[in-house]
């Protein structure tokens, strides 16, 4: 930081850092902790980690508190703070081997003027979807309080996905997320006809594909109708050619061909009947 600036132009703030749970861990046992530290700070209130805490149904929970002293920031000259990140690094432990599920950087100008709020983040550099519930509290303690902060990444912040991410009944949270859009339990079922639409290669009685899962899932056989309201599903197997199988269950008097083209079991196999009747 260049000494020739004003301190007044480096306000300094205490910065409370909540570090409440990770959720959504595709884990069902082992150990998480998460270590912390301020970007380009050799200071020792800067840096720190959590306890190890245990898995416990897919989350970890912490709820660790601490309190960094002094962050100074700078005014730029267009008045607006400058960034200081917050690095967190989010760690699973089993049978002695750590392995790094994500991490996460957060502006800590862009907090200064936020209410202290639990925000929910998705990991960055992870292949897994857990994310962490974090909360920083900034308090300025000196220097001039009349600059602009940096806004919230508002473009990558997405809140009302319960059900999808995360816990249901934090229904307030906030959600941090990389660039790709969150695909939300609504909007699954028509990406879902959108893409089979595209691929569906529709045939002479077919239904469209949307019709097709409509009529599927309202009970009927996915065919199109003809006028007399009768299915085109059926006619199918009216130019298919079974040999004749008919015949009766030995002292039974049942028929063993069917008028829909099916067979009984055991007119091919005896072995699916095993008992007999006798006179």
């Amino acid at each position: 930081m260049n000494v020739l600036i004003p301190k007044s132009r480096r306000p300094k703030f205490a910065v409370k850092v909540t570090i409440h749970d990770l959720a959504n861990i595709p884990l069902v046992s082992g150990l998480v902790f998460v270590r912390w530290h301020i970007q380009d700070s050799s200071r020792g209130d800067a840096r720190g980690r959590t306890d190890k805490v245990p898995i416990k149904d897919h989350k970890a929970i912490w709820n660790y508190q601490t309190d960094i002293a002094r962050v100074r920031l700078v005014i730029e000259k267009d008045g607006m703070l400058s960034d200081k990140h917050v690095v967190f690094e989010v760690v699973s432990e089993y049978s002695g081997e750590k392995v790094e599920l994500g991490t996460l950087r957060l502006n800590i100008a862009e907090f200064v003027k936020e209410k202290a709020t639990g925000r929910r983040y998705l990991l960055h550099e992870s292949k897994i979807n857990s994310t962490i519930k974090i909360t920083l509290d900034c308090r300025q303690l000196s220097g001039d309080a009349n600059f602009s902060t940096p806004p919230l990444s508002s473009g990558q912040m997405f809140g009302g996905i319960t059900g999808v991410i995360a816990e249901q009944k934090e229904k307030d949270d906030a959600i941090h997320a990389p660039s790709q859009p969150i695909v939300t339990s609504q909007t699954i079922p028509s990406l879902y006809r959108k893409t089979l639409t595209a691929s569906w290669q529709r045939q002479e009685g077919e239904l469209a594909a949307e019709e097709c899962i409509e009529d599927i899932f309202a009970g009927g056989d996915g065919w199109a109708k003809d006028n007399n309201g009768v299915s085109r599903g059926g006619r199918v197997t009216d130019h298919l050619v079974l040999p004749d199988l008919a015949g009766t269950v030995p002292g039974a008097g049942v028929d063993l061909k069917r008028k829909n083209g099916e067979i009984m079991g055991w007119a091919e196999r005896d072995d699916l009947r095993s008992w007999t009747i006798t006179d």
